[in-house]
């Protein structure tokens, strides 16, 4: 007989796997089987796919206003429903932490994200035992777990080939998980993993990392389909796009060439437009005027016009691209008959990114450390914009387009920052068909809400204790009662100082600079029931409501673990840095070493050596390579000659070989690095300890790749010196390699 929610709870319970959960009942207000939402007669339990999309503003969708071409996600949402007051953190790893526990980031221990990590309990950078992840609540009722893309939930330390593994997918109630740990991934050489293993994509001419998520979630789901057709699963899709750096395939840059070139007013001016006519922003709404930051297109130059111009070419066809992903694994769900029970969402973990620069940035970690390249330069490099020779981000103006009509950026407390795109599509759920949903809801609510949808409850007891009570509150009530109030009650927010907190349609709010004290910060107050942009401050109008609200996010920020806040990022970022080693010892085949945890021969001396075996006089291979071709070493051989590159930036490569061959049989071959100055030094190239070549470092850096460690043998991930293609793998024997460091050495001259 179909199966019902009540009679799906009774066939787990009976397993000994369900049980009601007085947290999740008193944080929603009642047992969770009362929450408004109609039970629907299902032949099977819905399969869940939770597609997450990374620094999209809230109009940066064509469902949402914008021009884009996402006629797949806007397929969802026609049939159907959007929500239009829905919220996240103002950061990707927190959001994210919410999204797969129901509970507020603070309160699991992810306040911030995990390369700003420190030891406080709101704020490790990974989410707490007790706190149960959705799968694994929904493991136990039988459901089959993957996980495919970014995960960011767990510290550097971890990260690495000897774990622990704990707080990784897999240790968090996933079945399977094939993706990467950190944030900025170069999706055209990703460094990627499959469960706790290295993983090696095969890259085809036209491989991107958005393809290859998808592609792998289908594996995942054929597998599961064949295997066990009778179980439902969970499907938690964590694409890389669109955070810098942005990367996407050519012919789709070429189709925007020329589309942007009125500039970003226009842009958002159409954008506004279209979201009233759409009806995702209500009538009344104001278009602010343009954040502080961003001056009128009008006033730019030529020169800055047209590299404004190409980020923003590349970005649209970075969107539209990762959405042809999803349409893929849609497409796929309805080929094999599972589409119609499956819950299917779309959202963004936070808004459109602060841009940097008004040209943008063809390399985000370039400009970071050594200031913005110089015009000419990037003009220079315009077409590299997107492709593997670049790590850029568009401008900050594109990005207020993004956010329309909201202001401000990611991880800014205001809504530009917290305001996300949310669809919900489930056919045999009997959703309303392209109904916009107005009720006030957060990313803690994804949780309960899918939770209920199912029909099922929480278990009781985790790792032998109860588990974390869930915060969040179900928002299924609304799919059956479109203008319902919102049940929520309240939600605060916190973001490297910034602070916010609602109730019953009031905002508060303070944007805070890094550095200032806290007590000085300015508090805004909005009537966010009828001010969907935050136009109209009324903090001197009603200045009891703000002291109220301010009150109670005192209140949350005590009770969540928020305080002491922490401004910092260079000195949160640069604790969580593991000690440097006197000497490093690696083995060919290895998983690549995290950039953290490498030697660091940027601030003192270090000799490499490798006792090798050569078969020939010719022989090939890479040694180590650290790094990739933005900032990065490699040590390497190439027809039988010792090379060692170092790219301080991508036009300034330092390089140089061996005076001769080294002939077939067993050596020491031999790097020394000599610091000369503070950011200058000398290599020698040594064999068997004997001299054989030198290069000569004008500049050096810290070699900080996001997502591009140190490899021994091989470099099966991102090109470095560009000097061969990978992997490359050594031809000979590689016994180990030995990195020692003279910590005594440092040179500030």
């Amino acid at each position: 007989m179909p199966i019902t929610r009540r009679t799906f709870l009774e066939a787990g319970a009976a397993a000994g796997t369900l049980a009601a959960s007085g947290g999740l009942a008193a944080e929603i207000g009642g047992d969770v089987r009362d929450t408004g939402w109609r039970p629907r007669q299902l032949d099977q339990a819905p399969n869940i796919v939770m597609a997450v999309l990374d620094d999209v503003g809230f109009a940066d969708l064509g469902c949402y206003g914008a021009e884009h071409n996402t006629q797949a996600i806007d397929a969802l949402a026609a049939g159907g429903t959007r929500f239009n007051n829905f919220h996240v953190t103002a950061l990707c790893a927190p959001t994210r932490a919410c999204l797969l526990t129901g509970r507020n980031a603070h309160a699991v221990g992810v306040g911030n994200i995990a390369e700003w990590g420190r030891d406080h309990p709101g704020y490790r950078g990974w989410i707490r035992q007790d706190a149960m992840t959705l799968a694994e609540m929904l493991r136990p009722a039988g459901y089959s777990t993957f996980a495919t893309g970014k995960w960011h939930l767990s510290s550097l330390a971890d990260q690495n080939g000897s774990g622990p593994y704990d707080h990784w997918p897999t240790g968090r109630g996933f079945d399977r998980w094939y993706g990467f740990h950190g944030n900025a991934i170069d999706h055209w050489h990703p460094e990627m993993f499959e469960n706790t293993s290295p993983a090696y994509p095969q890259k085809t001419a036209d491989y991107h990392l958005s393809h290859d998520l998808a592609s792998r979630s289908i594996d995942y789901i054929a597998d599961h389909s064949s295997a066990t057709p009778e179980r439902p699963f969970f499907l938690y899709l964590a694409f890389g796009a669109m955070h810098f750096p942005l990367h996407a395939p050519a012919d789709d840059i070429r189709r925007h060439r020329g589309r942007y070139d009125e500039g970003w007013d226009v842009v958002r001016d159409a954008r506004f437009a279209k979201q009233l006519e759409l009806g995702v922003v209500p009538d009344g709404t104001r278009l602010p005027a343009r954040n502080a930051d961003v001056p009128a297109w009008a006033t730019l130059d030529a020169d800055q016009k047209r590299l404004a111009v190409r980020g923003q070419e590349v970005y649209a066809a970075f969107i539209e691209h990762t959405d042809r992903q999803i349409g893929r694994v849609v497409d796929f769900l309805k080929a094999t008959g599972q589409y119609d029970n499956t819950i299917i969402l779309v959202l963004s973990d936070n808004g459109a990114a602060y841009g940097g620069p008004i040209e943008g940035r063809l390399d985000v970690r370039r400009d970071a450390y050594l200031g913005p390249a110089p015009i000419e330069e990037f003009l220079g490099d315009i077409d590299l914009f997107g492709t593997d020779a670049s790590y850029p981000m568009y401008s900050r103006g594109w990005a207020q387009a993004g956010n329309t009509p909201l202001k401000w950026y990611k991880a800014d407390t205001y809504e530009g920052g917290i305001r996300s795109p949310l669809v919900v599509s489930w056919p045999a759920g009997d959703l309303p068909q392209g109904q916009i949903n107005a009720q006030y809801h957060h990313a803690i609510d994804v949780v309960p809400s899918l939770m209920n949808m199912a029909g099922l409850e929480p278990p009781r007891e985790f790792r032998g204790a109860a588990p974390l009570a869930v915060q969040g509150t179900s928002f299924a009530y609304s799919f059956d009662n479109p203008a319902a109030p919102t049940r929520k009650p309240v939600q605060y927010f916190e973001t490297l100082g910034d602070r916010a907190i609602w109730e019953d349609g009031w905002k508060a709010v303070a944007r805070h600079k890094a550095g200032a004290s806290y007590e000085t910060d300015v508090w805004e107050l909005f009537h966010a029931a009828e001010d969907f942009s935050e136009s109209n401050n009324l903090a001197a109008q009603y200045p009891e409501r703000l002291e109220r609200l301010r009150a109670l996010w005192q209140r949350d920020a005590e009770r969540y673990d928020v305080l002491p806040l922490e401004d910092d990022t260079l000195k949160l970022y640069e604790a969580s840095v593991p000690p440097p080693r006197a000497t490093y010892l690696m083995f060919p085949g290895m998983t690549r070493l995290d950039r953290l945890s490498a030697p660091d021969i940027f601030t003192w001396d270090s000799a490499f050596r490798a006792e090798v075996s050569l078969p020939r006089s010719r022989a090939d291979g890479v040694i180590l390579s650290a790094g990739d071709s933005s900032c990065g070493y490699e040590w390497y051989m190439k027809n039988g000659y010792v090379h060692f590159a170092y790219v301080y930036t991508r036009n300034a490569v330092y390089s140089g070989r061996s005076q001769g061959r080294v002939a077939a049989g067993d050596y020491e071959l031999g790097l020394r690095i000599r610091k000369t100055g503070a950011e200058t030094g000398v290599v020698t190239l040594t064999v068997d300890s004997e001299a054989v070549g030198e290069v000569v470092l004008e500049r050096m850096w810290p070699i900080y790749a996001a997502n591009a460690g140190i490899r021994c043998g091989e470099n099966h991930h991102a090109p470095v010196s560009r000097d061969y293609t990978p992997p490359f793998e050594f031809e000979g024997t590689i016994a180990r390699v030995v990195v020692d460091v003279d910590m005594t050495t440092t040179r500030t001259d």
